[in-house]
């Protein structure tokens, strides 16, 4: 009986202190009780951690940049003659074809894009994914818009720009990418003394006892190192640049010339922007931006040439305004009996009027004589244009008075 009532008294003992450790579990719930599906499968010991998948966005512009690299070459060759002309006559209308005008536009053309990719990358880091989208979809149509000026191998800066004030677009457009050289070594000096000056012995200790320190510089920094040695650039290519590119004594520039025995020479020019005066009603040539005008007389006869050039932003705009005037339309403010042609060569609409000195009316006779000279100083007009001096031939019963 005691060894009964021993082993009795022993298992109910056990059942006690199972009920005692089971209230105990339930009042104390173990921390990893928690749902599995939350917590994730248990690392492995020693494991390395998971790496972050990386954000989408930069994957996006990855593509996009890849893609530009692609289409850039061909875009430029498809669209690139006439989006050049665009600009250029864009930026004549808007600065008068002046040097200073021209020669800030063709700096414009480049520092914009650079200055424009030098500061996205610097703000990169702080954009949200949308800006990020927006920024590279506005920077891409300014560095395509530069890529059609920058020259290669098989095409030099002369052969991209066209228009009478290109040497000041050129001009521009060099010293530009000298900014652009100058700001990529000021952007590396100011980085590496900034890292320098991070990592000093004194510093180290402080910020990193092992390895090199960071340099703190702003954002804002970058832009304007960049924009700082490009506005530098900016002032040279201004003091090189001409006043005007278009004026009476480099489109005339010969005081006397002679063609076929004839002798003109040039008793009269003066230039002016815009083109007030030109015809009896200024709205006919609106949109034109500069005039040059000159007078001739002749040796072998008395024959007095007047030419009018209304130069225009772009040769559309000048075919445009050509149009409508019939040929014989006649130059305000002269006096006597004149015979009048209107031309267009390139950017000009070309105004000229012969007549005799006196003013008489002109025979049919004359008329030969006189509109040869009226050519020969159309001819010299446009050959200093384009750099090719070509003479008029004969023909329709014109010609010189003394063959």
């Amino acid at each position: 009986m005691r060894k009964f009532k021993g082993g009795r008294g022993r298992s109910v003992d056990l059942v006690a202190e199972a009920r005692a450790d089971a209230e105990r579990r339930h009042a104390h719930p173990q921390a990893d009780a928690g749902p599995r599906a939350d917590a994730g499968p248990p690392a492995r010991r020693g494991a390395a951690p998971t790496a972050a998948r990386p954000a989408p966005t930069g994957a996006l512009i990855g593509v996009l940049l890849v893609l530009g690299l692609v289409a850039f070459p061909i875009v430029s060759v498809v669209i690139g003659p006439a989006s050049r002309e665009r600009i250029e006559g864009y930026a004549c209308a808007v600065t008068g074809c002046t040097g200073p005008g021209m020669a800030t536009a063709g700096w414009l053309l480049i520092t914009v894009p650079f200055l424009s990719v030098v500061t996205a990358v610097a703000f990169w880091s702080r954009l949200p994914g949308r800006a990020r989208t927006a920024v590279a979809v506005v920077a891409a149509p300014l560095v395509l818009g530069a890529y059609l000026f920058i020259p290669g191998r098989r095409r030099d800066l002369d052969d991209l720009l066209d228009g009478p004030a290109r040497y000041a677009t050129a001009t521009g457009i060099t010293w530009a990418w000298a900014g652009l050289a100058l700001a990529l070594l000021g952007l590396l000096v100011v980085a590496v003394l900034a890292d320098i000056r991070k990592t000093t012995p004194a510093e180290s200790k402080k910020t990193m006892p092992t390895g090199r320190g960071k340099a703190a510089l702003p954002p804002v920094w970058a832009p304007l190192v960049a924009a700082g040695a490009c506005l530098a650039m900016l002032g040279v290519a201004l003091g090189r640049a001409d006043p005007v590119p278009v004026t009476a004594e480099l489109a005339f520039p010969e005081r006397t010339f002679t063609v076929a025995g004839d002798t003109l020479t040039r008793t009269s020019a003066d230039d002016q922007r815009g083109c007030a005066g030109v015809l009896d009603d200024d709205e006919r040539l609106a949109g034109c931006v500069r005039t040059v005008r000159g007078s001739w007389t002749t040796d072998d006869s008395d024959a007095v040439v007047r030419l009018a050039a209304v130069l225009f932003p772009t040769e559309d705009a000048a075919r445009e305004r050509r149009g409508p005037l019939r040929s014989g339309t006649a130059q305000a403010g002269l006096d006597g009996d004149t015979a009048d042609v209107v031309s267009t060569s390139k950017n000009w609409v070309l105004f000229v009027s012969v007549g005799h000195a006196d003013g008489r009316a002109i025979d049919r006779a004359d008329r030969g004589h006189l509109m040869w000279a009226a050519s020969q100083v159309v001819y010299r007009f446009i050959g200093h244009q384009v750099g090719l001096l070509v003479a008029p031939t004969p023909k329709d019963g014109i010609g010189p008075r003394t063959p």
